[in-house]
């Protein structure tokens, strides 16, 4: 996707040129019209279906991870293709972490808020193992089977899926993940439900990014984005009438938007206390596709 809008700029780019020079605009038409065609095929051809994707250490903040030994998988849309791939981040799921901790920020400041790390701390575990549903169900077991139905419903629509979890365990930390969609991926959801400890369910709702960190890099250039993909996904899942935690957002520090450098987003679709049959996991799938969709029409 990034090449194919550099390929349209250069195309726009060339028209002018042409236009200067004299070129006639059926000439222009049809050079614009190669550009835009090598840049599709060029989406077509960056990956295979089904091809396993490592975190390469070359990549910008790839030096921060830890744990890198494991690997996405990326899943092409069989018809309709938009050129469009999502990054789906199944919470959790990475054993064997013991005490690893990983930098907050990229430069190395402290947290500006709480979370599953208190304020004021310049490292983290690199991945937490999530939290217990009450009826002793695992966070990571449901965020990886909710992340199966949205990559269905995301591949009906012609959007390429990176699974950044494919399965029970994947041994990467979250800067692992996050580079690995920063590179790979258009956009990039984790899928969480909360432990807040309440008997009751909350909502859903999305981790924003605090103000103390919009003068951050890469957060600067980036949190607006992740602002609109979060308020997408939430105005899609209120679509199919899911029940939303307040006006659907919450701002807390955390390490993927820390180190995103495209739409980032978590979203929290519950706490402990909530519902996660596959009648609801379907209906929280079809909401997040929708927001996607909306997101995608207007950001990508």
């Amino acid at each position: 996707m990034v090449m194919k809008k550099k390929l349209r700029a250069f195309a726009v780019l060339l028209t002018f040129m042409m236009l200067v020079s004299g070129v006639s605009t059926d000439t222009q038409a049809k050079t614009n019209q190669k550009e835009i065609e090598k840049s599709d095929t060029h989406t077509e051809c960056a990956y295979k279906n089904k091809e396993k994707i490592y975190l390469d250490k070359k990549w910008k903040y790839a030096d921060h991870a830890k744990i890198t030994s494991g690997y996405a998988v990326f899943y092409k849309a069989k018809k309709n293709r938009k050129g469009i791939i999502v990054g789906i981040n199944a919470g959790h799921g990475t054993g064997n972490v013991g005490s690893t901790k990983t930098l907050c920020h990229p430069d190395g400041s402290p947290k500006v808020t709480g979370g599953t790390t208190r304020a004021g701390s310049t490292s983290a575990i690199a991945v937490s193992g999530g939290m217990t549903f009450r009826d002793g169900t695992k966070e990571s077991t449901v965020t990886l089977k909710m992340a199966k139905i949205l990559k269905k419903k995301l591949l009906a629509e012609g959007y390429d899926v990176l699974m950044i979890r494919n399965s029970k365990d994947v041994q990467l930390d979250n800067i692992a993940r996050t580079v690995i969609c920063n590179n790979v991926a258009d956009c990039h959801i984790a899928l969480h439900w909360d432990g807040d400890g309440l008997k009751y369910d909350k909502g859903c709702f999305y981790i924003g990014v605090p103000e103390k960190l919009k003068s951050m890099k890469p957060v600067k250039n980036h949190w607006k984005e992740h602002e609109a993909l979060g308020k997408a996904l939430i105005k899609g899942l209120e679509k199919e009438k899911v029940k939303i935690n307040g006006k659907g957002r919450m701002a807390i520090d955390l390490t993927q938007t820390s180190y995103s450098t495209i739409p980032s987003v978590d979203i929290e679709l519950g706490n402990q206390s909530s519902d996660h049959s596959d009648k609801t996991l379907e209906t929280l799938a079809d909401g997040l596709t929708r927001g996607v969709k909306k997101f995608a029409k207007k950001n990508l």
